[in-house]
């Protein structure tokens, strides 16, 4: 009776327009397959039985097999949104973006006997944003652009006038006396100064718009030692160890990517069970798009149903309203590694900690 039913379960599923697969092993096989995702996999079932890495070795590349390893190690769930992914079709290789999760299917002792894979499709989706984002930053350019024009005309004109005072003055009385001449010349050059600084400081202003997009090499072993000095300094009751594995470099822009893990080291910390075996590891993998970090701690973890709105601003998880804070950090490090061209996720179990997964792009 049980296998009739896991059969007519399966028989739902492969019918099923979600997109869905699950892995059974350490070694991520592939124990089923529904047909929409061999279809998005551009493959069929002669996969089944085999390890995921070795069907799709770019995939590996990209970074999944590595999170899927850790959804299977830790039993923690990861979702992801409008994540780029190279879906090879012969010999046609397409990059599509995806809505996915790796639910970790655990036993009574919390051990993981499986991983659910479920995804959505959502190229159309993010290629609509893309454009609509694109012409959002063109307006804000010419509106920009406009903003400056206004700022110069309009600051312009009065020192501006004067020196076509001074200079039509002097002009049609050479001859005028030594002490008269002498204070058109001072109001003439005040001007000339006036506009200078004018100028200048309207140059610093819009060069200040552009500068966060001015990328430098970042030794991140260097950055990542400053930030956890100035964590200690700042919380010096903590208990958080830190354990820290290879830091790949990264060329993007240096206050940034400071304040991206600034925020982040200090909500661990912050969120810690304040015990002696509080850990929080930080690491990078490198992938054939960009650099990978990790920030994986065992704090007091974040409720399933609330990780979608953790980003938004002033939002915060129910279990850490007694907690000080303003829930700024995260929604501040979303719009930070996104004007980098990155993305951020998070994996989070109640109890059990919380893994921080930052992408940066290579330039």
């Amino acid at each position: 009776m049980i296998v009739n039913e896991q059969v007519s379960i399966l028989a739902v599923l492969d019918h099923s327009p979600l997109a869905t697969a699950v892995y059974n092993s350490p070694y991520l096989h592939i124990a089923y397959a529904n047909q929409a995702m061999l279809d998005m996999w551009c493959t069929d079932r002669t996969i089944l039985g085999k390890t995921f890495c070795a069907c799709f070795p770019g995939f590996k590349q990209e970074g999944f097999s590595s999170i899927l390893k850790k959804v299977w190690n830790t039993g923690i769930t990861y979702q992801a949104t409008d994540t780029p992914a190279d879906i090879i079709d012969g010999s046609t290789k397409t990059t599509r973006y995806f809505d996915f999760e790796y639910k970790a299917l655990v036993d009574e002792a919390g051990n993981t006997y499986a991983i659910l894979h479920t995804a959505h499709d959502v190229t159309a989706r993010k290629l609509v944003y893309n454009q609509i984002k694109k012409q959002e930053e063109e307006i804000s350019f010419s509106h920009q652009l406009d903003l400056l024009a206004n700022t110069l005309s309009h600051d312009l004109k009065n020192p501006l006038a004067v020196l076509k005072m001074g200079n039509d003055f002097l002009m049609r009385n050479p001859d005028i006396d030594p002490e008269r001449s002498q204070q058109w010349n001072n109001n003439i050059a005040n001007s000339i100064q006036n506009i200078e600084a004018i100028i200048n400081q309207t140059l610093q202003v819009s060069k200040a718009r552009t500068d966060t997009h001015l990328a430098e090499h970042i030794a991140m072993d260097r950055t990542i030692h400053n930030c956890l000095s100035e964590v200690k300094l700042l919380y010096p009751q903590l208990t958080l160890s830190f354990r820290l594995g290879h830091l790949y470099p990264l060329h993007a822009n240096r206050t940034m990517v400071y304040q991206i893990f600034m925020n982040l080291i200090a909500n661990a910390v912050k969120y810690a069970k304040k015990s002696s075996l509080d850990y929080l590891h930080i690491y990078s993998e490198q992938t054939d798009k960009g650099i990978v970090y990790f920030l994986e701690d065992n704090g007091i973890g974040i409720p399933e149903d609330e990780l979608s709105r953790v980003f938004l601003a002033h939002e915060r998880a129910s279990n850490s309203t007694h907690m000080a804070g303003s829930g700024i950090g995260l929604s501040l490090v979303k719009q930070l590694i996104e004007r980098l061209g990155g993305s951020i996720n998070l994996s989070s179990q109640l109890k059990k900690g919380t893994i921080v997964r930052l992408f940066f792009p290579y330039p």
